[in-house]
C-alpha cells in the first residue's frame, strides 16, 4: 500500500500521471478510477483536483505524455538511420520494440483503443506527417525496385503487426527475460525476416542493417 508523502510543488502532476499509467495497465480503461489513482500516488482523493478537473483530464495528460515519449524514439530512431529508405522504415520498427520495453507501462497506454485520439492535435498531426513520410519513401523504394509491388497499405500492416507483436511477446514474457540489447537483437531478426519473406532464394540474402548473410535454399 502506497503511504502518503509531500512532494515538492510541480512534482505530484507528474507523480500522478505516473500513477495513472500503472492504474491503466492495471484496470484498463473501463476500471479506471481517480481514487485508485490517487492511492497508487499515495495522496488524498481530493489532492488529484489541484491539477486535474476530472478523469477525462487526466487519461488526457497520459495520452499526451505517451505521444510525446513514442515521437522522440522514432524521431531519434530515424535521424541515427542511415539515408536509405528501407533502413530508415526497419530502424523505426526497431525503436519501437525498444520504445516497448523501455516504457512498458506507457505502450501498453497507447495499446488503449482510443487513448492516442486523446493527444494534442499538433501530436496527431506530427503523427500523421511521419506517416506519410514512411509512406513516400516505401513508395520511393517500390519505384527503385528495391522492394516488391505490394499494396504500401498492406506492407505498412504487416510491418505493424510483426513488430507490435513482437513487443507484446516480450512484455507478456513469453521470450523471458528481455533488456535492451535483446529486444534490439529480436527486433532485427523479426524485421530480418519480414523484409526477406518466406519465399526460398538459391543464393541466400544478405543483411545490410546486421552484415550478416543468410543462406537461402533451392526452391
Amino acid at each position: 500500500m502506497p503511504t502518503k508523502r509531500t512532494y515538492h510543488h510541480g512534482n505530484l502532476r507528474a507523480a500522478l500521471i505516473t500513477a495513472a499509467l500503472r492504474e491503466l495497465a492495471h484496470a484498463g480503461p473501463d476500471g479506471f478510477a481517480l481514487r485508485s489513482v490517487a492511492r497508487r500516488a499515495g495522496v488524498s482523493a481530493p489532492a488529484v483536483y489541484r491539477h486535474f478537473q476530472d478523469k477525462d483530464d487526466l487519461l488526457t495528460a497520459v495520452a499526451i505524455e505517451c505521444a510525446d515519449r513514442l515521437a522522440a524514439a522514432m524521431t531519434a530512431a530515424v535521424d541515427a538511420a542511415p539515408p536509405d529508405p528501407l533502413e530508415r522504415f526497419r530502424a523505426t520498427g526497431i525503436a519501437y520494440v525498444r520504445f516497448a520495453v523501455a516504457h512498458p507501462e506507457h505502450f501498453r497506454a497507447l495499446s488503449v483503443p482510443g487513448l492516442f485520439d486523446r493527444s494534442s492535435p499538433e501530436q496527431r498531426e506530427r503523427a500523421a506527417a511521419f506517416r506519410d513520410a514512411q509512406r513516400r519513401e516505401l513508395a520511393e523504394a517500390q519505384a527503385a525496385g528495391l522492394i516488391s509491388n505490394l499494396p504500401l497499405d498492406d506492407i505498412l500492416l504487416a510491418a505493424s503487426a510483426v513488430v507490435a507483436g513482437l513487443a507484446h511477446l516480450i512484455l507478456g514474457g513469453q521470450l523471458g527475460p528481455v533488456d535492451d540489447a535483446r529486444a534490439t537483437q529480436l527486433a532485427i531478426t523479426a524485421t530480418a525476416a519480414l523484409g526477406a519473406g518466406f519465399w526460398p532464394r538459391p543464393e541466400g540474402f544478405h543483411d545490410p542493417l546486421t552484415g550478416t548473410h543468410h543462406a537461402g535454399n533451392a526452391g
